[in-house]
């Protein structure tokens, strides 16, 4: 049985997360319900339909989105870290098989853009930032995603409508 995106598919979307229009926008142009609520873990995860379970949530796929390196620098190379280390574990905990953080940044295109890297707020060099996010996804098994800012609503379709096995 084929599964309808538009019929068997609703996205959540944390309350914590700020309200992007953007990605509403591309949401409900693909004709994709999409609500929010509290989520333990991430801003994005999926509700499907089965016929025999009905709606559930799957939390086999769990996005973080960040708006940029910076944030992600925020995140891993601060006092703040163990707040996302937690909240991997937590999804991993939930049955997540694959935590991605997508980072809606249009000037990181490669491995190269990380290393060379430079804030004029943070200190952190590009080179420690890029060894600390290759430390975290070997020893978290989560992923790093880069894309325009205007792309993250179609690559969150895309990552949770693909099936994890």
């Amino acid at each position: 049985m084929e599964t309808n995106i538009k019929n068997d598919f609703i996205i959540l979307t944390d309350t914590r997360q700020q309200k992007e229009a953007h990605i509403n926008q591309v949401f409900d142009d693909e004709g994709i319900l999409h609500v929010r609520t509290c989520l333990p873990s991430g801003d994005y995860i999926a509700i499907r339909h089965d016929p025999e379970r009905g709606f559930y949530k799957d939390y086999s796929i769990i996005i973080d989105t960040k708006k940029d390196l910076a944030e992600v620098c925020g995140n891993l190379c601060s006092k703040d870290h163990r707040r996302i280390i937690d909240e991997v574990t937590t999804a991993k905990q939930l049955g997540c098989k694959h935590f991605i953080f997508l980072i809606g940044d249009s000037k990181i295109n490669s491995v190269e853009d990380i290393i060379n890297w430079k804030h004029k707020k943070i200190k952190t060099p590009g080179e420690r930032l890029y060894k600390t996010m290759k430390t975290f996804k070997e020893h978290h098994k989560c992923s790093f995603i880069f894309c325009k800012r205007n792309e993250l609503g179609k690559y969150i379709i895309k990552m949770l409508t693909t099936k994890q096995q």
